[in-house]
């Protein structure tokens, strides 16, 4: 295992036993629904022959329908991925040639999913692949894949990076190998859940990395004689980071850049031709084009996001206009209390991007931002002590996806933008300015500020790593 800051090389000590058989690439474009050009998908490749099918995004019904029909075929579930979409989840999963018995189940509660495991483990099923979301009132949800197998089988609850590498050096000396990760953050941290199952050989596991630096990651990986069997990312598109799992094996471990699924389909074609096969992927949201903006593939050295210079601070060093905090539901822009110039700021530890935690627990929060980009954002008014200003051009609202659409409340829309003088705009005295619909005609208010509050309620609470509010810190062009 690696650990990102001091680079020092940490084992799980031996590897996983996940040897699925790789298969001919069949990618299935039946009924696409329209849905699918706000998703992304993104996969591991490795080489490999026979039968190999992505389905596109469905709904439970559909995707537990299509797989009957898979499997009548000979073949089996492995891998499956979901995502809320307009209000809907959906479902899409990776199918391999096989034999025995195949079950996907979920969403389960935590209590439910263990008990299903349970009762599957007496049948002679283990489980294969698992993931993670949060239900509307923030609890866990879980859904499985399950195969015909033997051996152990440990499903760790989530654990900091630490715990999580302490937990991992443990279960390998008992014989057991990381074979699934899922990443959550939790009260601002990023958490860790894993799957281990009875195997031998090398297994490595790697906390967060940048795309350039997973690509460098890779190839020592690979040339040391080991595969990527598992990748995450974590962060929204553009400040996305990799989480790996690694296994003894020849593999070539390529991870594809992301694509809308007619485009993805067209190019596992290309890489089936190649005899290359994909166990792994995720999906998530983003937004217009094919390639999100900031996105590359890590396989390609040329053409990495350009990230503008930061200046970063720990939390004891903050300036005195910005507060981070660690119990509060809102974004608040201050206009009655300058510090140093500039309006007090708080922003909730539990929205800020993955980008701001270091692996060790510390943190970086950037100090010279102009503005915020917010992220499903639940409400917000503007106030001026305890009255609520609605007077033009200040707009309110209680619920924002009600009120003003999913453009301005999901992240593949605009959200809530604001830019002025702070940060590194301060000294340009740059003027303040409001997108709609926080203002009605997205206008600057420095003449009508004074005194006034913008609060803005987030959802700061426990979510999966894309779910929930989340700032996007916005710099001079």
């Amino acid at each position: 295992m690696f650990d990102r800051n001091n680079k020092k090389r940490f084992s799980f000590k031996r590897a996983i036993a996940r040897s699925l058989p790789l298969p001919l690439l069949l990618l299935s474009c039946l009924g696409a629904k329209a849905n699918a050009q706000e998703l992304r998908y993104q996969s591991v490749w490795n080489s490999g022959s026979g039968s190999n099918i992505v389905t596109e995004p469905l709904s439970r019904t559909d995707f537990v329908q299509r797989g009957q029909q898979l499997t009548s075929q000979g073949l089996r579930l492995v891998d499956v991925e979901t995502e809320r979409v307009d209000g809907r989840r959906i479902y899409s999963g990776v199918w391999v040639s096989g034999t025995g018995s195949n079950i996907f189940d979920g969403p389960l509660t935590r209590r439910e999913f263990r008990e299903r495991r349970e009762a599957l483990r007496s049948q002679g099923m283990r489980l294969v692949d698992f993931e993670v979301f949060r239900a509307n009132n923030g609890s866990a949800r879980f859904v499985g894949v399950w195969r015909s197998g033997s051996g152990e089988e440990r499903l760790s609850r989530p654990r900091n990076a630490e715990n999580f590498l302490a937990l991992g050096e443990n279960l390998t000396s008992q014989g057991l190998r990381l074979v699934d990760v899922e990443v959550e953050r939790i009260d601002g941290e990023l958490r860790y859940r894993g799957l281990w199952r009875s195997g031998s050989g090398s297994n490595f596991f790697t906390t967060p990395q940048a795309p350039a630096a997973f690509r460098e990651l890779r190839d020592q990986m690979v040339a040391d004689g080991l595969e990527l069997v598992d990748v995450e990312r974590v962060g929204r598109p553009g400040n996305h980071r990799f989480v790996g799992v690694w296994a003894s094996g020849n593999g070539e471990s390529r991870v594809s850049r992301p694509r809308n699924f007619e485009n993805f389909s067209t190019f596992g074609a290309q890489q089936t031709s190649e005899g290359l096969r994909t166990e792994d992927f995720e999906i998530f949201l983003t937004s217009g084009s094919s390639t999100p903006p900031g996105e590359v593939d890590p396989e390609e050295p040329d053409g990495e996001p350009e990230v503008p210079d930061q200046t970063t601070v720990d939390l004891g060093n903050l300036p005195g206009w910005l507060d981070i905090s660690t119990n509060e539901q809102y974004i608040v822009v201050d206009f009655s209390t300058f510090i140093d110039g500039q309006p007090r700021m708080t922003i909730p530890m539990g929205v800020l991007p993955p980008s701001a935690f270091n692996n060790d627990g510390t943190m970086e929060i950037p100090i010279d931002f102009c503005g915020l980009k917010i992220h499903e954002a639940d409400a917000f008014t503007w106030q001026d002590g305890e009255e609520i200003i609605e007077t033009e051009p200040y707009n309110q609202s209680n619920n924002v996806i009600d009120d003003y659409g999913p453009e301005y409340y999901f992240q593949t829309g605009q959200g809530l933008q604001f830019t002025g003088a702070i940060g590194q705009c301060a000294t340009e005295n740059n003027p303040w300015q409001f997108n709609y619909p926080l203002t009605k005609d997205s206008g600057q208010g420095d003449n009508t500020l004074n005194d006034l509050q913008l609060i803005i309620e987030v959802n700061p609470g426990p979510f999966e790593i894309q779910d929930g509010s989340e700032v996007e810190f916005l710099y001079s062009n």
